[in-house]
């Protein structure tokens, strides 16, 4: 089907590392599993599922398309609609914060808008709004998502007014990226609701940040650590109120 769609790229961050150094069979039930739970949770917003759901019944809804190859996930608006948007961005929201404080399978989102052709039935997914979302996906240096340039131009002003931010899910921010920071919107995962306390989002179960060891052997993953972190703790509504 040919139209527009706000399309977003979702990758798992360290998916080569786990595949590399974890028995592949516990890649599948444990890790990938309990992200297809929480994707699922996230979608459909009821009780966590217990069973690892199908791609059947991620997709059998009304609001959402979802593709999934390897480590890379495909969140597309069924219709060209703000109900379809609020759907797709509060599931991004949910999906980031439930990664992001559970489980081993944190992501990356870039988010677009405009003309592709989606034939889901035969897997052929094509556009340039596919492209432009999987480049900005690239260049964060976070756990988290962004609009593009023409992703933004879809957002309604009302979206972007921060009036209703639980119906939008995003927030201005200037994002980190490999080559520089970039002003657009962001999804604000920090919404959902968490107890604030100094040890929400520490770096481990020893300490609360990267050790100079840490810096030293895996910087790029500290770095990521530290901007997601960082995001957190200048949005946060929960965590300001605590303040």
């Amino acid at each position: 089907m040919h139209g527009n769609f706000t399309i977003a790229v979702c990758d798992i961050l360290g998916f080569k590392n786990l595949v590399n150094n974890t028995p592949l069979k516990k890649v599948v039930n444990d890790a990938l599993g309990w992200f297809q739970k929480s994707l699922c949770h996230s979608i459909y917003k009821n009780n966590f599922p217990d069973d690892i759901p199908s791609l059947k019944e991620l997709q059998n809804q009304s609001n959402l398309g979802v593709a999934w190859f390897s480590d890379t996930v495909l969140l597309y608006t069924k219709k060209d609609t703000n109900e379809c948007l609020q759907a797709l961005l509060s599931t991004l929201g949910w999906l980031l914060f439930e990664t992001i404080i559970e489980g081993t399978t944190r992501i990356r989102c870039g988010i677009s808008y405009g003309k592709a052709y989606i034939n889901s039935e035969n897997s052929i997914y094509l556009g340039t709004p596919i492209v432009d979302a999987y480049l900005l996906e690239k260049k964060q240096k976070w756990s988290g998502g962004a609009f593009t340039v023409d992703g933004l131009k879809r957002l309604p002003d009302i979206a972007k007014s921060g009036k209703y931010v639980y119906e939008w899910y995003i927030t201005p921010y200037k994002v980190p990226l490999k080559d520089q920071n970039f002003d657009t919107f962001a999804i604000d995962w920090t919404l959902s609701f968490h107890t604030p306390g100094p040890n929400f989002l520490q770096w481990s179960e020893e300490s609360q940040e990267p050790k100079p060891d840490d810096w030293e052997k895996h910087p790029d993953i500290c770095e990521k650590w530290k901007n997601t972190k960082e995001f957190h703790d200048r949005v946060c509504h929960f965590c300001k109120k605590d303040e």
